[in-house]
């Protein structure tokens, strides 16, 4: 504060300056009398300055410890605008030491700054973008491959040079069960509709595969047959079925892709036990037969009934009647016997037949 006085010859105007700039300097002392930190327990202006005195030469050393978690730097315009450094409150002691480097700004964790010759070591990097080119141990530029790092990185060259070797000596190699997914492309792939180029090296595709399969057979491949009558038929594969049906006294059936043919009730069979009407046997050889109904009748023409015996040889007896003039009975009577013959008992002819009717009566 400066010295302030008045002489007598003064002007009004003087007194007046003066008058204000004390007022000015009582203001200054009400502030820091009321100010804390260092100078809080001060009651005048001595011993502010005093309390202040005692802090400056620690300001000065390496000693001096700032009582709060921040430094507040004003910058170069006095200003409401200010940069404070902060400090998380430690829970051990803490050395944070800026290198004797050259001169350069801090980097940020949130800003966009450039670093130029930086060793970064087991970094995480997420989208990270690279410019230019790459160097370094882990990156390399080896055309065989020799080395097959799996923790190393390879140049395109190298990449295109060793994919362009490898390809060109695969010619003619075999693979065992490869996997192909997504789509099949090059000269040896054809999507050919119509199988033109008739390749015997070439992959078709699905696609051309239906459609040649499909339009071949539309065109050829109806199924052409003939049954004993009724001419040349014909189904169209892809639009018609065939039907298989059966005649008199046979039956069809279907089941897992199998036609099954059966002879139906209305046929006579080898083991079955059916009735027969109206049928004429030649040459019949019968084992055994009986004949049931009423007024029916065995109608037998001149070779008679030939009867084979107890022994089945070339030895039969015939039974047969002389051409008969009309129509002629003869009645066997109920009673079991022998006939008698004109050879085991000659006579004449009507002692012949009493004889046998004898015999039989």
């Amino acid at each position: 504060m400066a010295d302030r006085s008045v002489a007598q010859a003064d002007t009004l105007a003087v007194f007046r300056r003066e008058v204000n700039s004390t007022a000015a300097d009582i203001g200054d002392i009400a502030d820091i009398l009321s100010a804390s930190s260092y100078i809080a327990s001060a009651t005048d202006i001595v011993e502010s300055i005093t309390l202040l005195n005692a802090e400056l030469p620690e300001i000065t050393t390496d000693a001096f410890i700032f009582p709060g978690g921040s430094m507040i730097f004003e910058g170069a315009t006095s200003d409401d605008f200010e940069t404070t450094l902060s400090f998380t409150d430690p829970t051990a002691d803490r050395t944070h030491t800026v290198p004797d480097g050259p001169d350069g700004n801090f980097v940020l964790d949130s800003s966009t700054d450039t670093s130029t010759n930086k060793t970064f070591t087991t970094p995480t990097i997420t989208s990270g973008v690279i410019n230019t080119s790459v160097s370094g141990t882990a990156f390399l530029d080896e055309d065989n491959m020799a080395s097959d790092s799996a923790s190393k990185a390879a140049s395109q060259q190298s990449i295109k040079a060793y994919t362009t070797s490898s390809v060109a000596s695969q010619t003619g190699v075999t693979y065992t069960n490869p996997v192909l997914a997504g789509n099949i492309s090059g000269a040896a792939f054809k999507d050919e509709d119509n199988m033109s180029s008739d390749s015997a090296t070439s992959i078709a595709s699905q696609q051309s595969i239906k459609a040649y399969v499909d339009d071949s057979i539309d065109a050829d491949m109806d199924l052409v047959f003939a049954a004993d009558s009724g001419g040349s038929l014909n189904i169209v594969m892809d639009s018609e079925s065939l039907s298989l049906t059966g005649g008199t006294g046979i039956d069809t059936s279907g089941s897992s892709n199998t036609v099954t043919f059966a002879i139906d009730s209305t046929v006579a069979t080898l083991t079955g036990s059916q009735t027969l009407t109206n049928k004429t046997f030649t040459s019949p050889a019968l084992s055994s037969f009986n004949f049931t109904g009423t007024n029916s009748g065995l109608g037998i023409g001149s070779g008679g009934i030939i009867f084979e015996g107890a022994t089945d040889d070339s030895f039969e007896t015939t039974l047969t009647v002389e051409d008969p003039t009309q129509d002629n009975i003869i009645t066997l009577p109920n009673a079991s016997g022998t006939i008698m013959t004109d050879t085991t008992h000659p006579r004449d002819t009507k002692g012949f037949l009493f004889g046998i009717l004898m015999a039989m009566g």
